[in-house]
């Protein structure tokens, strides 16, 4: 699946924190000493242990509906390909829809999800920033549904505002440096260029093929990111997905747009009722997530729209 982005900063080197003790320095009681240790030892145990489970889950889920707060803004909708879940990525969280009235909060409420993707069943990519741990939580995993996160890399350094899993990598827009880069192990990442894109989709056949929403209008490259060129006649579209029916986009107006040879001509299929924020394609059914927190669907190319949630 595909989501949206946008552009960054740097970060800062800590020192050593190293101290050294004078020759007339006093001595320091034993038991003191073994207090003290303890003390670090738990400390530094509580600090792993965060990081190691990310934002854990909790019983108390949030369900929206009658007197939640809602979604906030939607930066990526996705459905699993096996189950048929849907998932949202908000500012406040991952929320599941299990009925067209009920999102069950599956993450906790301080990840604000920037990035989201699909790997699997059950298995999510997301980026971001979270209260409790770094500012930017770089490439973080959950294989448990989103109850919790660990982090694979960047932690700290990165915040993508566009993720998608393809051709066995995973690309990414990182929004602190205006970096278009590619991982082929979640570990290590290959910077291809820099540029300023809202949303990024890769073609489902051609890991060189990709196009993306820039301040200029689409653009394309084919070198898999690393040069970029505008899409001569391309609609001024707003999000965009790719899959193995075409591409898919909506512009700023609304319209839905479709391409079957890549972004080359363009078909004006119809128009989403409302204001999106996120917008995937699945099995022939396009999503779209609206700015008044509903998530409607289409399976007739975006010409009808029916409710898939609609808050109470």
């Amino acid at each position: 699946m595909s989501r949206t982005s946008q552009p960054t900063r740097p970060h800062s080197r800590s020192g050593s924190g190293r101290t050294t003790q004078g020759r007339g320095a006093p001595a320091v009681p034993t038991r003191k000493i073994v207090i003290a240790t303890l003390a670090a030892l738990a400390l530094v145990a509580a600090v792993v242990v965060f990081t190691l489970r990310g934002q854990g889950s909790s019983d108390d889920h949030t369900t929206a509906g009658a007197g939640h707060e809602g979604f906030g803004h939607v930066h990526g909708i996705a459905v699993e390909p096996d189950s048929g879940a849907m998932h949202v990525a908000t500012h406040v969280g991952l929320f599941r829809i299990d009925d067209p009235h009920t999102a069950v909060r599956v993450s906790k409420d301080d990840l604000d999800l920037m990035g989201f993707t699909v790997v699997g069943p059950g298995h999510f990519l997301a980026s971001g920033h979270s209260e409790h741990g770094p500012a930017n939580v770089g490439l973080i995993e959950s294989t448990d549904g989103g109850a919790t996160w660990r982090e694979k890399s960047l932690s700290g350094a990165a915040d993508f505002h566009g993720l998608q899993v393809a051709h066995g990598s995973v690309y990414g827009y990182n929004s602190t440096d205006g970096a278009f880069m590619v991982s082929a192990d979640q570990r290590t990442w290959e910077h291809r260029s820099r540029t300023a894109i809202g949303g990024f989709a890769v073609s489902p056949s051609d890991s060189n093929s990709v196009l993306a929403v820039g301040r200029d209008g689409l653009q394309r490259s084919t070198d898999g990111g690393r040069s970029w060129q505008p899409v001569p006649g391309a609609p001024a579209v707003g999000l965009l997905t790719w899959d193995r029916t075409g591409v898919w986009a909506v512009a700023r107006d609304g319209a839905v747009w479709s391409s079957a040879d890549g972004g080359g001509q363009w078909q004006r299929r119809g128009a989403v009722p409302g204001e999106p924020h996120s917008f995937a394609m699945q099995d022939g059914s396009l999503f779209a997530a609206l700015a008044d927190d509903r998530v409607i669907a289409s399976i007739d190319g975006g010409a009808t729209w029916t409710d898939r949630y609609t808050p109470e």
